[in-house]
């Protein structure tokens, strides 16, 4: 069973109130580049002069904590999006051809060929009863698409503050837009209520334009 013990009714305007979400797919971001390493060293084996503590996986991009922590969890929620994921890869091309062109450039560009679970975004994230303070996606790659599902809830519309919409997402609807660039959040839930957000990691530009400057080394030989 998926999350045994999380996916229940509840409301968001509670006393303690807090939301389940799990992470899963490929990250790019806080990584460190190589671009004034020595070239002959592999990006496994460079180290600072003077920290005792390096991160050599997020030197090139690495699975997010809840992928690496849960592979099976990870697996499962990928079959559950995939028959939307593949709905998706078939229409968005029609709709954002230059977008869905560099989500599927990062998505194929993963090391060791890894296929991400909501192929072609490089991430998925899975939303439980959410309500939201007003924020932006900043590391998102433009766009990102949000599909609720759930039982029987009243309220958790998206809001989009600078064009003024409020959207009443019910199961079924899935809504593209620039999470990036427009302040959003969700309003007060009560029910159970669920959303999958897919987005890529813009981040994974700088691994498609210069394996983030490990280029000349013997990451890619």
């Amino acid at each position: 069973m998926l999350l045994p013990g999380e996916i229940y009714p509840d409301k968001s305007d509670r006393p303690g109130y807090s939301f389940g979400a799990r992470h899963h797919g490929e990250w790019n971001r806080y990584g460190e580049k190589g671009h004034t390493a020595p070239p002959d060293l592999h990006p496994t084996q460079a180290r600072k002069v003077g920290p005792k503590r390096v991160n050599f996986n997020q030197r090139l991009p690495y699975e997010c904590k809840d992928s690496a922590k849960d592979p099976e969890e990870c697996q499962l929620l990928s079959d559950m999006i995939s028959p939307i994921s593949e709905y998706l890869e078939e229409h968005l091309p029609a709709l954002i051809p230059d977008v869905f062109s560099v989500w599927e450039t990062y998505a194929n560009s993963l090391p060791l060929a890894s296929i991400p679970p909501a192929y072609p975004f490089t991430g998925l994230v899975l939303n439980l009863c959410v309500s939201t303070s007003a924020h932006k996606d900043i590391n998102d790659e433009s766009l990102c698409v949000v599909v609720p599902f759930g039982n029987k809830w009243t309220g958790g519309e998206l809001c989009l503050f600078e064009p003024g919409l409020v959207v009443d997402l019910q199961p079924g609807d899935v809504i593209v837009f620039p999470s990036s660039q427009i302040t959003h959040f969700n309003a007060h839930m009560n029910g159970e209520r669920g959303s999958f957000v897919l987005y890529s990691d813009k981040k994974m530009g700088d691994w498609v334009k210069e394996a983030n400057g490990w280029e000349d080394h013997i990451a890619r030989h």
